[in-house]
């Protein structure tokens, strides 16, 4: 386990720890996140919460019911700081910033399972998409791996129209195979 010196935000499950300064999150979160390409106007977020607006892109997230997120729409993301596995929603739109192999991704999925550590096993996050097609497919992603994670609590369509995503699971023929 790390050791950190000075007020830190763990992430941790049981053995599983990731430590970072407060200050030094916020750093990393500008670093990730990248300077601003536009501004655009939002009402109705909460006071002294960080969003961020997040393009999508392809079809993962589109399953033709009202809930679809077609690519080209925009998401507006409220960071989650992550203390433990236990604060990360299941079935809500989420935006998971990622490393893997020192690369950095950034996707729009929803939690359907955690898997806590086991003797052979880190944590991982189940992340499914809305669309049935086995092209997208549940993927685990390792906890170690999450740098931040967004909840999505807007989504803004190609044709303007906006919607308030709910909490919904994501039911799949076959998905615990």
């Amino acid at each position: 386990m790390a050791a950190t010196t000075g007020a830190s935000v763990p992430l941790q499950y049981k053995t599983l720890t990731m430590a970072r300064p407060d200050k030094g999150i916020e750093k990393e979160l500008d670093v990730a996140l990248g300077k601003p390409k536009y501004y655009i106007e939002t009402s109705g977020k909460k006071e002294g919460e960080r969003y961020s607006w997040f393009p999508s892109s392809g079809d993962s997230m589109t399953d033709n019911t009202f809930r679809s997120i077609p690519g080209g729409s925009l998401v507006l993301g409220r960071w989650l700081p992550i203390k433990t596995i236990q604060d990360i929603p299941l079935h809500q739109p989420i935006v998971v910033v990622f490393n893997d192999n020192g690369q950095q991704y950034c996707i729009l999925k929803t939690v359907c399972k955690i898997k806590m550590d086991t003797a052979d096993r880190e944590a991982m996050l189940s992340l499914r998409s809305y669309n049935p097609a086995p092209r997208c497919d549940d993927f685990w992603l390792p906890f170690c791996c999450l740098k931040f994670i967004f909840i999505v609590e807007r989504v803004r369509r190609p044709d303007d129209s906006e919607f308030v995503p709910e909490q919904e699971e994501v039911i799949r023929k076959n998905a615990d195979k």
